[in-house]
């Protein structure tokens, strides 16, 4: 098989697993206005508190990396940097780890057994994994990389916060300060981000070992 074509072979399966995560997207963006819109909110509200959700975030991260992949080649292509692909990974595999350990056990069957869910929080994280073993170039990654790939999150969980004091909406329970204490989604806060600076840890680590072996 020459190189050419197995570049083409993991662009199109890139491409067919940005497909599946746009996919998701839709169908879980629709229900969940529709939901919100039988409760009586209005479709910004909805849309706000949709794309409040650090794992459709995340996931929007994902399939525009990999849309990036599909679509471009070689020095045009988009997003090309290990740096973005490798925090992307981390912020992924988080969302999945988070999930299974501590989202799943609260959540109704129905829920957990949706076609989003299913994509966002287990089909996604080892996908991406895969594309980002597989597909990226891990030399450029520097040990200091994870403390940087902490401040989205860090940002993501202030704008709730403040948005949630003013709406009353947290998306998840362990950054609910109206139930909590804001001293309770500190101490979570805390562990959240010392969680993704571990993943990006690993990921660097394994980027390193990985470029000395095969280096693109």
């Amino acid at each position: 098989m020459t190189l050419t074509r197995t570049a083409k072979l993991k662009r199109t399966a890139v491409a067919l697993l940005a497909l599946l995560g746009w996919t998701a997207l839709i169908v879980g963006y629709a229900r969940f206005t529709g939901s919100m819109g039988d409760q009586g909110l209005s479709l910004a509200e909805a849309t706000v508190r949709f794309f409040s959700f650090f794992t459709v975030q995340t996931n929007v991260l994902a399939a525009l990396v990999l849309t990036a992949f599909a679509i471009k080649t070689g020095p045009e292509e988009w997003l090309v940097h290990p740096f973005v692909r490798s925090a992307v990974a981390a912020y992924i595999v988080m969302v999945g780890i988070i999930y299974i350990t501590v989202l799943r056990p609260l959540e109704p069957s129905q829920n957990a057994m949706s076609f989003t869910n299913i994509v966002m929080h287990y089909l996604m994280p080892i996908a991406y994994l895969l594309f980002w073993l597989a597909c990226v170039r891990k030399a450029g990654l520097r040990w200091y990389d994870p403390l940087l790939w902490v401040i989205y999150p860090l940002f993501y969980l202030g704008f709730v916060l403040v948005r949630g004091k003013m709406s009353g909406f947290y998306p998840y329970p362990f950054i609910d300060a109206k139930t909590l204490g804001y001293a309770g989604v500190a101490a979570n806060t805390a562990g959240l981000l010392v969680v993704c600076a571990a993943i990006g840890l690993c990921l660097v680590l394994i980027g390193w070992w990985l470029a000395r072996r095969q280096p693109v």
